[in-house]
């Protein structure tokens, strides 16, 4: 339910409060008041767009909704973290003349999509452009669906999580199939690469320490000579000093001055430890030179093998490309054929998977089509019963003679069926059945809809929140007693639901629970509106006013006075009882 919605600063309304009834909800007033900002504003809770020359400054629009019964809603909110308030949450949207636009449901920012989506599932509107959805097959098979929920409902979903298992099963076949192609094209040669890697058993990086051993390898004779030269500087021979004679006679000279002044004894430590590092590079350096050109046949070898490897890299690299393309060296072969294990892996059980795919795909088509053939069924026997029960509606709308038919043909499949639903009416007799939204006039066409959702709201058999539906001048291009049948049939829809309705007609209007009037002023020079809600009294004088132009004829106050006394006694009734504010 919408408790209050407050705008401010669109068109002629400065900031204006309203509050609505949990049944029906008239908005009335002069020509020029503002009676379309209302709808604009309720809209602009929708996602709707502001027109840029309604704006003025900034345009904000607070509504607050009652979430109890909105299941949907209420979890929405839940995962978005937004902040209730006795059971409502407040929804705020607000648009700048520049055209930027921002929208909050209970404090959280949300996008306008969003907003459009969560507001949506409890709120819609109709204006006269929006009549024009019974133009849409698929909103009228909606519909059919909405009015027999209780036998359609099962069916369509069974018949949607079939139809999904079915896409999915069909998309998974059409890439096993590619798999298989593959498999057959690249299977045996991918084999056969890796039977060869695992043949020439690369290490990682084993190419680059080949390359660094043959450059080694290739100077042994320089790298040998040099070693020993170091070694002898450090150690020295018979024929002369080195390095290490020197530290000794240093090493000795000091211990002796060291035992008369033992400062002196940390730096014998050292150069002790100097002589002892000293010996351990000369030894490794003696090492390196003997060890060097140890196997002779060494450098073959290492040709030869990274000769192998360096084949192995060319003939598999392309073969077996990466992320980054062909493999350029033995680390990056050994990445990509693990990968290449993995599409093997796959190749093997892909032929066993399609199979069962498919097998399983047969059963599903067979399950789709009898569960569509279900679904054909369950919505002809509903439309029949919807016919009936619309053009009952009709009959009290004035339209007794009209003939509505309901049309169940067969379409494409899709993910609801292959069911295509057709509204059909021949508005007297003789005429040959149209569609709805052809054969009817615009007035036609208003009591069409409204016919619609009052059959589509005594349908309701579930526990959730009561919808809310407004409707911006649903009684255009009718009057006399249509327009007393339509006020009624709003009032019998306002049983189910919450109904709020722009109405320039006070038959309409007097059967309303709840009556705002939109009172249009000016002052120096600039028209300003604001909202009241009438009392009895204000009620009289309103009516009056939309009877006859003028609230002080007695006259028009005693039809006006007469008007809302049927009205309260029509057999339609009244969901709640009229608010009496002074």
């Amino acid at each position: 339910m919408l408790s209050t919605l407050r705008i401010r600063q669109i068109g002629v309304i400065d900031d204006a409060m309203l509050e609505f009834g949990p049944g029906f909800t008239a908005l009335t007033g002069e020509t020029g008041a503002g009676k379309t900002m209302i709808v604009t504003g309720l809209t602009m809770l929708l996602g709707d767009r502001l027109d840029r020359g309604r704006t003025r400054g900034s345009s904000t629009v607070d509504g607050t909704l009652a979430l109890a019964g909105h299941e949907e809603l209420s979890t929405s909110l839940d995962e978005l973290g937004a902040e209730e308030d006795d059971g409502e949450v407040l929804v705020v949207r607000r648009v700048t003349r520049d055209g930027r636009s921002r929208a909050q449901i209970g404090g959280v920012p949300v996008p306008i999509g969003t907003l459009a989506r969560l507001v949506g599932t409890a709120v819609t509107v109709h204006g006269q452009a929006d009549q024009q959805r019974l133009r849409d097959l698929d909103a009228q098979r909606e519909a059919l669906d909405r009015f027999a929920d209780a036998e359609i409902g099962p069916l369509l979903t069974r018949h949607r999580e079939i139809w999904r298992e079915r896409t999915t099963l069909t998309e998974r076949i059409a890439e096993l199939d590619v798999l298989l192609s593959e498999r057959d094209r690249r299977g045996t040669a991918l084999r056969e690469a890796l039977e060869r890697i695992e043949a020439t058993d690369p290490e990682a990086g084993e190419d680059d320490a080949l390359r660094t051993e043959l450059e080694r390898l290739g100077n042994a004779e320089e790298l040998r000579g040099a070693a020993t030269q170091a070694a002898l500087a450090l150690i020295g021979d018979d024929d002369g000093p080195a390095a290490g004679s020197l530290l000794d006679v240093a090493s000795e000279s000091l211990g002796r001055a060291a035992r008369t002044d033992t400062t002196l004894t940390p730096l014998v430590e050292r150069l002790d430890a100097a002589r002892i590092e000293l010996s351990d590079v000369s030894a490794e350096l003696t090492r390196y030179a003997e060890d060097i050109d140890a196997s002779p046949g060494r450098l073959d070898e290492a040709n030869e093998r990274l000769h192998e490897l360096t084949v192995l890299v060319r003939d598999l690299g392309a073969l077996l490309p990466g992320s980054d393309g062909p493999a350029e060296d033995v680390t990056a072969l050994l990445e990509t054929s693990r990968g290449a294990a993995v599409d093997l892996d796959r190749f093997e059980g892909a032929e066993q998977e399609r199979a069962t795919a498919a097998a399983r795909l047969e059963a599903v088509q067979g399950e789709l089509e009898e569960t569509a053939d279900a679904l054909t069924a369950a919505r002809r026997a509903a439309a029949e019963r919807l016919a009936a029960a619309v053009q009952e509606e009709l009959r009290h709308l004035e339209m007794p003679d009209a003939a509505l038919r309901v049309d169940v043909s067969e379409r494409a499949h899709r993910s609801h069926g292959r069911d295509a639903v057709a509204i059909l009416l021949a508005p007297h007799p003789g005429a040959e059945p149209l569609p709805v939204a052809q054969a009817a006039s615009g007035g036609e066409l208003s009591r069409v809809m409204l016919a619609l959702e009052v059959a589509l709201a005594s349908s309701r058999s579930d526990r959730t929140a009561a919808p809310v539906f407004v409707f911006d001048e649903i009684d255009a291009g009718i009057g006399g007693r249509a327009a007393l049948a339509v006020g009624q049939r709003l009032a019998q829809l306002a049983r189910h639901a919450q109904v709020i309705v722009v109405t320039h007609l006070p038959q309409v209007a007097a059967h309303a629970g709840t009556h705002l009037q939109i009172v249009k002023s000016s002052t120096d020079g600039a028209t300003s509106s604001t909202v009241e809600t009438l009392q009895r009294p204000g009620r009289i004088r309103e009516l009056a006013r939309m009877l006859a132009g003028d609230d002080a004829s007695d006259l028009a106050l005693a039809h006006a006075e007469e008007l809302l006394d049927e009205a309260s006694t029509a057999p339609a009734g009244r969901t709640s009882p009229r608010r009496s504010v002074g």
